[in-house]
């Protein structure tokens, strides 16, 4: 079973490692155990109130308490917190966090449960292509699912990102956190290019691209693959703006 730590639990844990190993080895035991037996075992598991289904709790050392979150079934776990008389007050943390309440967690836990298993929806966005790698770079996707209603032309629904942007960060990433070698150099309109666009209306996709598409076909498959496209539901459709060469200017 998977073990999900909390930036509060992971500060409190190695400071009671600092401050006492044998407390330390007491918790790491219980961690263990939780990931064997979540809802029995060391430390005298029991709910933290009825009416929060799912917040547990266990004992260690007398006063010292884990708190964690499991909900019977799933195969991970989720460490709050860690209680104890060594550890610093809220006020004594580096960084003060606001910490969720546990309905919010509760909420929280379950909107990326429900998003698990789904990295694989279709997507729009944007993209470029590397002739001599024949590999698509510098892309942008986001799930269909995400938006709400239409926000391009015509009712269709297309990621926010500009190629110009895009472009220039990643220009500069390249340029000052690496070695200055890379595909994004020169022009961002000087390197072939391309637009997802889905048509809510009609339930279908579009690749909108230039005329460099008719010199390199095997794109399209690649573009398929990369944004999740249904093939019988996506077309692509040719404008002068993705041109090389061509932009807004």
């Amino acid at each position: 079973m998977k073990l999900y730590w909390s930036a509060k639990a992971q500060y409190q844990y190695q400071c009671l490692k600092a401050r006492s190993v044998p407390y330390a080895e007491q918790v790491k035991a219980l961690l263990k155990d939780i990931q064997e037996h979540p809802l029995s075992g060391l430390g005298t598991p029991a709910l933290v109130n009825p009416s929060f289904p799912g917040y547990w709790e266990r004992r260690f050392n007398g006063s010292g308490m884990l708190l964690y979150y499991y909900e019977e079934g799933k195969d991970y776990a989720a460490l709050i917190s860690i209680i104890n008389d060594l550890l610093p007050s809220h006020e004594e943390l580096p960084v003060k966090l606001q910490e969720y309440s546990k309905q919010d967690y509760a909420a929280v836990i379950k909107l990326m449960e429900a998003n698990r298993g789904h990295g694989d929806d279709p997507k729009v966005g944007i993209f470029w292509y590397n002739v001599a790698w024949k590999e698509l770079f510098g892309v942008v996707s986001h799930p269909v699912k995400d938006y709400t209603r239409a926000n391009a032309s015509d009712g269709r629904i297309t990621c926010s990102e500009m190629h110009e942007d895009v472009w220039r960060k990643e220009y500069n990433r390249q340029k000052y956190h690496g070695d200055g070698k890379g595909p994004f150099i020169g022009a961002y309109e000087n390197k072939p290019r391309g637009r997802i666009f889905y048509l809510p209306d009609e339930d279908r996709f579009e690749i909108a691209v230039g005329q460099w598409f008719d010199d390199y076909p095997e794109a399209k498959q690649l573009i398929l693959e990369e944004f999740d496209l249904p093939e019988e539901k996506t077309v692509v459709k040719y404008s002068i703006h993705w041109d090389i060469g061509h932009c807004w200017r």
